[in-house]
């Protein structure tokens, strides 16, 4: 199963990184596919973007409110519990070539495991949102996973996306055009 194709351009605002592309999302062609995936009513309920959204808006998030999308491993599984410590380290330096193209002013890590693995040791401890630390200048965020399976943790998506925002000077979702 071919992997899904980052969606980047320069000047983004935000950078949205997963673990991996799933199944589901890489045969749809859309990031945070899966039906159980909480990813886009989070994004549609936070300032970040001024409508409502789907996994099908994805290709228009850069152009239309500067957000993008990318995994630090391109490889397609469901569980990215498979994807190893040693393959997203392995991973981070194409991860960062591809962060450095899109010149962002924030990276958001969808789950702890990519963050880790791309910013080792400097993770804030008992806390989401921004983190100590800049992946190629951009500010590096950190957000739980909005897995099915990470469904407890939802309201702290919510949370980190409200703080995104505003870091952004985005409070109320205007559109936004990626230079």
């Amino acid at each position: 199963m071919r992997t899904l194709p980052d969606l980047l351009r320069p000047g983004l605002d935000v950078v949205f990184v997963g673990i991996n592309p799933g199944e589901r999302s890489a045969a749809l062609g859309h990031y945070y596919a899966h039906p159980g995936n909480g990813f886009w009513p989070a994004l549609a309920a936070s300032p970040l973007v001024d409508e409502p959204v789907s996994c099908l808006d994805d290709r228009r998030c850069p152009a239309r409110w500067a957000i993008g999308f990318t995994d630090v491993v391109k490889r397609v599984v469901t569980d990215s519990t498979l994807v190893g410590a040693d393959e997203l380290r392995a991973a981070a330096p194409a991860f960062r070539r591809r962060v450095a193209y899109a010149a962002p002013r924030a990276v958001c890590f969808t789950s702890t495991r990519a963050f880790d693995a791309v910013c080792p040791g400097t993770r804030r401890a008992h806390g989401w949102g921004r983190q100590a630390a800049t992946v190629e200048g951009a500010q590096a965020w950190l957000m739980p996973s909005t897995s099915g399976r990470a469904i407890a943790f939802r309201p702290h998506v919510h949370e980190v996306l409200r703080e995104l925002a505003r870091a952004l000077g985005r409070p109320r979702g205007e559109a936004r055009s990626a230079a």
